[in-house]
């Protein structure tokens, strides 16, 4: 067991070691060029449309989002030519009068488009819709899947669209297509939102408006999550699709209100009542990852977690905001106080002067962030992994800047570890331990109290495997020494360190590899050493993967010292 000595013990020496000269020392991070285009063509299942029932001086549209005609609902279902062949889900909804009113207990018909890879030879037709978009190689009758390899399982992409929207609406369906070219069976449904409410999120600022229509606004949202759980189980079951489709490696992508209701499917708790009434819709653990394009978090006064976002609180899905500065209808300043709250691997990176809407300006920033994001945390690859830790930007494109980040490790196997980090408010320190009964001590915060995990912590090997290096720990000697821990990997330091009175030494903390000019291997993730500068008159270092965590601990005056370790992603 270390040895914490209480606030009061004076340190009379500073730590005044740092592996590398601080003039050669940078911020680490990567900016990657932009994802080139998707291998595969692309195949899309049939949504075949009979326009002449659309009456003259209207548009298809309104039936492709649920817009109603003299508060006669209208939907899809009403035009689609091959029904037979479409898929189409009954979604019931719970007698839950708080999260769905007075559409409790109804059935709702919901129409979902699949888009996946196909092979170079697929030669169907594109299915040319009234606004000039198009479905690629969109089956017809009974026409089946033609999948790239019928002997692999793709992983399966949610697409949630925004409020008022569809799959075909806008530029959502290139945003399809995109994704399926690298490999994504993307599952998309018409939420068809205005079948619930035409209230615009805009019109929440005027509280009369908000008082009337509210009640439909939270249904609106609640049917949502459900709708994307009803359209995975479809795909998963389906016999055109359940043996091309990977149930273990489900992600999502979402825009504006499709990035709150892939939160939602998560297990966030939503507001459903003003102002701060909370009400959680459901939870779908095969949602593994989820990525936001402005999305919608609420917006100053409302927000769509409850207050401060507490409804996020204990939310673990990966998750990546992608949130444009200049946007007044989804704030970045709500976002990033929702992505704060999350508990599990997280981002968010600001679109600098992006409104809300896709500006395609920003589209190799957008697609690069969302495919290198998704594919850290669902292909399993350690590469994919380390590659998303350690991005920091898309090269060319727009300007955008990483302003949260995180990579949670995944859960260690039988010969790894997790190191957690500790900060105790009272010293204003920080410590991290690979030692389970430690960690154990210190959450009962008996023994030693006042310290409490801060929500990060890296992967590493325990003290003595050969396949790293061991970690030399220290402790400040009691009445001479800071009241602090230090570790190196670096053989010289720790000897350096042994040698210096103020430092005791206390065995090997964990292993791990070791650093080769500052920078770690491909599959691996950089930690990073700070050190406080003797602020407070203790020293104190600090080790750490995320990138916004060096930028606020060197804001208040801590030293970086270079990347220490290597952990495993």
């Amino acid at each position: 067991m270390s040895r914490f000595v209480s606030a009061g013990v004076r340190a009379v020496a500073l730590c005044a070691f740092a592996m590398l000269p601080l003039s050669a020392l940078a911020l680490p991070g990567e900016s990657i060029p932009p994802s080139p285009p998707g291998l595969h063509k692309v195949g899309c299942s049939n949504i075949a449309q009979d326009f002449t029932r659309v009456p003259p001086g209207k548009s298809a549209q309104d039936w492709w989002e649920g817009y109603p005609d003299d508060d006669t609902p209208r939907y899809l279902t009403d035009l689609l030519a091959e029904s037979a062949n479409s898929l189409v889900l009954n979604l019931a909804l719970p007698r839950d009068f708080t999260l769905y009113g007075f559409f409790g207990g109804r059935t709702f018909a919901h129409v979902v488009l699949v888009c996946y890879p196909t092979t170079q030879a697929n030669g169907r037709a594109d299915y040319v819709l009234p606004g000039g978009q198009s479905v690629p190689r969109m089956q017809r009758g009974n026409e089946v899947p033609i999948f790239t390899d019928n002997a692999l399982r793709y992983p399966v992409l949610l697409f949630s669209h925004g409020f008022g929207g569809s799959p075909i609406s806008d530029d959502y369906i290139e945003a399809l297509k995109l994704f399926a070219s690298h490999g994504y069976v993307v599952v998309a449904p018409f939420h068809g939102d205005s079948r619930f409410t035409t209230v615009n999120v805009e019109s929440f600022r005027d509280a009369l408006y908000a008082l009337l229509y509210y009640k439909n606004y939270v249904a609106m949202q609640a049917v949502r999550p459900r709708a994307l759980s009803a359209a995975l189980d479809l795909v998963l079951a389906h016999p055109q699709f359940r043996d091309h489709v990977d149930p273990a490696r489900v992600g999502g992508f979402g825009a504006s209100q499709g990035g709150e209701s892939l939160l939602l499917m998560a297990g966030a708790a939503l507001t459903t009542s003003l102002p701060s009434e909370t009400s959680k819709v459901t939870f779908d653990p095969r949602l593994k990852a989820a990525v936001g394009y402005i999305p919608y978090f609420g917006v100053q006064g409302y927000p769509a977690f409850g207050t401060d976002q507490k409804g996020l609180s204990g939310v673990t899905l990966p998750y990546l905001a992608l949130s444009g500065t200049a946007d007044t209808t989804a704030p970045i300043s709500v976002t990033e106080q929702g992505v704060a709250r999350l508990t599990g691997t997280r981002q968010l990176v600001a679109l600098n002067g992006v409104l809300h809407g896709f500006d395609r300006g920003f589209s190799d920033d957008i697609f690069s962030w969302s495919l290198v994001f998704l594919a850290g945390q669902l292909s399993g690859d350690p590469v994919a992994r380390a590659t998303s830790a350690r991005m920091t930007s898309v090269a060319g494109g727009g300007d955008d800047v990483l302003r949260i980040d995180y990579l949670a490790p995944t859960p260690a196997g039988a010969d790894e570890r997790i190191a957690v980090e500790y900060y105790h408010r009272v010293l204003d320190h920080f410590f991290v331990t690979a030692e389970s009964a430690e960690a154990g001590m210190l959450d009962a915060g008996v023994i030693v109290p006042g310290w409490q995990r801060t929500g990060f912590a890296f992967k590493v090997r325990p003290a003595g495997d050969a396949r790293g290096a061991p970690a030399c720990r220290f402790f400040g000697t009691p009445g001479v020494g800071p009241n602090s821990h230090f570790f190196t990997l670096d053989a010289a330091e720790c000897a350096k360190v042994k040698a210096n009175p103020n430092w005791m030494y206390e065995g090997l903390a964990f292993s791990t590899e070791v650093p080769a000019t500052d920078d770690c291997a491909a599959d691996r993730v950089p930690v990073t050493r700070l050190y406080n500068n003797g602020k407070g008159g203790q020293a104190n270092h600090r080790y750490t993967t995320s990138h916004s965590e060096m930028r606020e601990m060197l804001a208040d005056g801590w030293i970086l010292e270079g990347t220490v370790f290597c952990a495993i992603p």
